[in-house]
């Protein structure tokens, strides 16, 4: 009788201390509202990979679903903060109309309830509880460290304090290079400020009124610079394009126009042209007359290279600049002209445009 008195006792106490042994919880409680006020109805569901408490409790993976309605939320879980191993719980919320979105909570441990806000991982964030003494932990252990990782840029071999940044191959930060006077390109390059790029000089005018006298009778004007080279030059008369050697000549900085093109009051000259330009990898042709017979039946010229980008072309017909599409059409190096803009016996044809040397 003793015996089995002594035996019912043992098992009371072992059932006791495995009571003892369920881990704490907390309670998380709120109120849930959808953007436009209205209270929350639908589901959340909560799920969690398998994690040991901080009472070495052993925590199985599983998934949760309440039904909240009129925004009323009341769940209890156990505390991941303090957890012998990274723990999180992952959120889904799915409303009445099927609208779902999702969130981490990672709780901490209390006696009195919290709200969602306290418990809610804000996105990028990294989670998990510190690790035993001498227990290695692999980046996939710990939620979202990879994520976060990710999105954070690293130092390069060229990284320096003090420098203006730039992003090299490999998506590291390097400290760009260069004078205190110099100007960094887009490239991370740096060079003097008004190079324009890399390996890049000279400059462009455009839009330069000539100066001089328009009164009918002065012939000769005067650009602020020599255009270097001087066929860059593109001098325009009331917005028609004029012909060296046919309307003027042009010596160093000085314009001369011919007796019958005499500049008359109220007219309009503009000038652009470029100075000792260089770019990497770009030419330019300058008053190019394409190939082919002006005959008023023949609508397709040549060029002699290949421009690009093709969109950079200016074609013009006697001074008049046209519109491509609705002119003519490239293709190449060959122009195609529309068939009420097919150039007539007597018609002057010149185009300039850029190329990749």
């Amino acid at each position: 009788m003793f015996g089995f008195r002594g035996r019912l006792l043992c098992a009371a106490l072992t059932l006791g201390a495995r009571l003892q042994a369920a881990p704490t919880l907390t309670t998380i409680e709120d109120t849930l509202f959808t953007a436009d006020g209205d209270r929350f109805n639908g589901v959340v569901t909560i799920s969690w990979q398998s994690f040991e408490a901080a009472d070495t409790s052993n925590v199985a993976g599983d998934t949760l679903r309440l039904r909240i309605t009129n925004g009323i939320l009341y769940v209890q879980l156990v505390p991941t903060t303090n957890a012998n191993s990274a723990a999180i719980y992952n959120v889904q919320y799915t409303s009445q109309d099927g609208i779902q979105f999702s969130e981490a909570w990672e709780v901490a441990p209390g006696i009195l309830p919290v709200r969602v806000r306290d418990v809610r991982v804000m996105p990028g964030s990294v989670t998990g509880s510190a690790p035993a003494a001498a227990t290695t932990l692999q980046i996939s252990d710990i939620t979202g460290l990879q994520n976060a990782l990710n999105i954070r840029l690293t130092s390069g071999t060229a990284f320096s304090v003090l420098h203006a940044a730039v992003i090299n191959s490999t998506g590291s930060i390097d400290g760009a290079v260069g004078n205190l006077s110099d100007c960094l390109h887009v490239d991370g390059s740096s060079g003097a400020c008004g190079s324009g790029g890399s390996g890049a000089s000279g400059t462009f005018v455009d839009g330069e009124i000539p100066f001089g006298a328009l009164d009918g009778s002065n012939t000769t004007f005067t650009l602020a610079n020599a255009p270097l080279p001087a066929s860059s030059l593109a001098l325009f008369r009331n917005g028609l394009l004029l012909q060296p050697g046919a309307d003027y000549t042009l010596s160093a900085r000085a314009v001369t126009f011919l007796t019958a093109t005499v500049p008359q009051p109220g007219d309009l000259l503009l000038a652009s042209y470029r100075i000792l330009v260089s770019l990497p990898g770009v030419g330019f042709i300058d008053a190019e007359v394409p190939s082919g017979i002006i005959n008023g039946s023949n609508a397709t010229f040549t060029l002699s290279q290949i421009p690009t980008p093709a969109t950079g072309v200016s074609v013009y017909r006697n001074g008049l600049r046209l519109a491509s599409s609705m002119d003519y059409n490239i293709s190449g190096n060959t122009i195609t002209f529309l068939p009420s803009f097919v150039p007539q016996a007597g018609d002057l044809l010149q185009c300039s445009y850029r190329i990749v040397q």
